[in-house]
């Protein structure tokens, strides 16, 4: 695959900067990169179980080609200024860069929302695939916070409950005064067993039969789409009954989290660490929020946090801007190793801060 026809074609690019030329490669040398895994296998069932797997592999074929600066998304990060928190705000303090992305969420939440401040007689099931990473079980505590003191929350995860303690929830439902917002998380787990539908079947029916009112949010990441989970859930003993229950205006679906949504994650988790310490972040150096938003050790909303916290403990008191040097403990061969990757971008990130209102 040959992006651009010559170095000239690359300079002419409305995206060009002068540190493109650090991926000026031979058409050869493309062709190796887009046939590994990470592009040659998109549609295999199990690639975004490996998909780290497949990351850590194009970094490394790129590496070898003398190609080791992470480049690819140096203009978006150089580009940002003020970041409003509020403009991409889904419920909470869930967020989501792309407009569709965040309707969809949006539309999702209200329907909710709906469910559970207007309960009847019908039906209130949901199902979600979410991307391995991309949120869920965040995005559905971010909804049950949104109507504390409205609704009790329940959080059951198939993957890690047993049969007596998931019924030992589940038998939590009926009855209750006030209506319950219910996660069953990894809906598709334990697919060699016959009791998890079965056992879940009845309290789908709760309102339905004026024994309750629960809203079941049922969510699962296997497949590689929502249409692939549904086929692996219909295929299992009671897998049908149960996908009879979710009216098809209730099924939706979590990207992954994009390049931006990574920036979204990281610039609010500072936020939150800030407010947790007592301190106001105010700007966030363009070369930091480079590295965290690229590092694969920080792979999940917990994981950023518990870094954030230690970032703005680092910090120097009276100040409200998180440096790059503030990200690592002194000495860490992790700052300077980082340094020489971005060497030659670097440049245009040190000492640029983007703003961040909440």
């Amino acid at each position: 695959m040959n992006l651009f026809r010559s170095e000239e074609h690359v300079k002419r690019w409305s995206l060009y900067y002068s540190t493109a030329e650090d991926y000026i490669m031979p058409v050869s040398d493309w062709a190796m990169v887009f046939s590994s895994p990470m592009f040659r296998r998109r549609l295999d069932p199990d690639y975004l179980a490996k998909s780290e797997e497949y990351l850590a592999i194009y970094h490394t074929e790129l590496k070898e080609l003398g190609k080791a600066s992470p480049f690819w998304q140096f203009p978006f990060v150089a580009s940002l200024g003020v970041v409003s928190l509020a403009r991409y705000q889904v419920v909470g303090n869930y967020t989501r860069y792309e407009e569709a992305v965040l309707n969809e969420l949006k539309d999702a939440h209200v329907r909710i929302v709906a469910d559970i401040t207007q309960p009847g007689s019908r039906r209130n099931n949901h199902l979600i695939w979410a991307a391995p990473g991309s949120g869920k079980t965040y995005f559905v505590q971010q909804i049950a916070a949104s109507l504390a003191g409205e609704c009790l929350y329940l959080e059951l995860n198939l993957a890690k409950l047993s049969r007596e303690q998931m019924q030992a929830g589940l038998e939590t439902l009926p009855g209750q005064a006030a209506p319950c917002l219910c996660l069953v998380d990894e809906i598709d787990a334990r697919q060699e067993e016959t009791w998890p539908y079965e056992l879940l079947l009845p309290y789908l029916d709760l309102a339905v039969e004026g024994r309750g009112q629960a809203v079941f949010l049922l969510a699962g990441s296997s497949g590689y789409s929502l249409e692939g989970m549904k086929q692996r859930i219909a295929a299992r003993p009671k897998g049908k009954d149960l996908l009879n229950r979710i009216p098809t205006e209730n099924e939706f679906v979590i990207p992954p989290l994009s390049f931006g949504d990574r920036i979204l994650v990281v610039l609010s988790q500072f936020i939150q660490a800030g407010k947790e310490s007592g301190r106001s972040i105010r700007s966030v150096e363009k070369l930091g929020l480079y590295y965290i938003a690229l590092s694969s050790r920080l792979a999940n909303a917990r994981q950023l946090h518990e870094f954030a916290l230690r970032a703005v403990e680092r910090m120097p008191r009276g100040d409200d801007r998180v440096k790059y040097d503030q990200l690592f403990e002194p000495g860490d061969p992790e700052n300077k190793h980082f340094w020489l990757e971005v060497a030659s971008v670097a440049k245009d990130m040190v000492n640029r801060f983007v703003i961040v209102e909440d």
